[in-house]
């Protein structure tokens, strides 16, 4: 066989393609089913049945796609991670102003907890439910997030546009603050995600501003 066939033969097939495919489509359902209910009920009250039952799939279904209930749990960690990371660089890359900066991430941050809210009471409250090595690497995703943002906060110091305070202080008031969006927003108030997620910016960044 020359070495175009070979390159040709290891190209996935459309099947291989589509059978991807259905294996990531599923998996994203039993995610989204079973963050509904262990934000609910709380992750040790949830069962692989509980979860099968929510699908109307059988069990032996769920743990083809999935190994068990603490992968379930772990992807949902590793999910909201790259979701906060992505949403990070985004807004670091954007080329605004520090103070515009920091706004964008307050809102992108609010907007996630308020916008998937199942996801966010989990990774706010279930984080004690992971085994060790799960347990260490999300708290590295944490503190990376948070010092890429405390990073901003005293460029802004600097600048003497944001007050001396602290960056660990300030930003986890900030962070604390959006997080906190999860036990009381619920869809269909007067105010959607993103009206409120805006006005989150705006006041919690005015806490921050040098007043001239």
């Amino acid at each position: 066989m020359d070495m175009e066939s070979q390159k040709i033969s290891a190209k996935p097939s459309i099947r291989d393609k589509i059978k991807q495919q259905k294996t990531e489509l599923i998996q994203e359902e039993i995610l989204e089913a079973a963050s509904r209910l262990i934000a609910a009920r709380g992750f040790r009250a949830v069962t692989v049945d509980d979860i099968s039952a929510e699908m109307g799939f059988t069990k032996s279904i769920i743990y083809y796609y999935m190994k068990s209930k603490n992968e379930i749990l772990w992807r949902i960690f590793e999910k909201i991670d790259v979701t906060y990371a992505e949403g990070l660089e985004e807004a670091l890359q954007s080329g605004g102003s520090t103070t515009d900066v920091l706004a964008s991430i307050v809102k992108m941050h609010s907007l996630n907890v308020m916008q998937h809210q199942s996801w966010a009471t989990i990774y706010n409250r279930d984080e004690n439910e992971l085994i060790d090595d799960q347990h260490a690497i999300v708290t590295a995703n944490r503190r990376k997030y948070n010092k890429q943002i405390q990073g901003l906060y005293s460029r802004g110091v600097t600048e003497g546009v944001f007050r001396d305070t602290p960056p660990f202080i300030a930003v986890s008031c900030l962070i604390g603050a959006c997080n906190w969006a999860y036990t009381w927003f619920k869809p269909g108030l007067k105010h959607t995600a993103e009206e409120v997620a805006s006005a989150f910016a705006d006041q919690l960044i005015l806490g921050v501003l040098i007043k001239n």
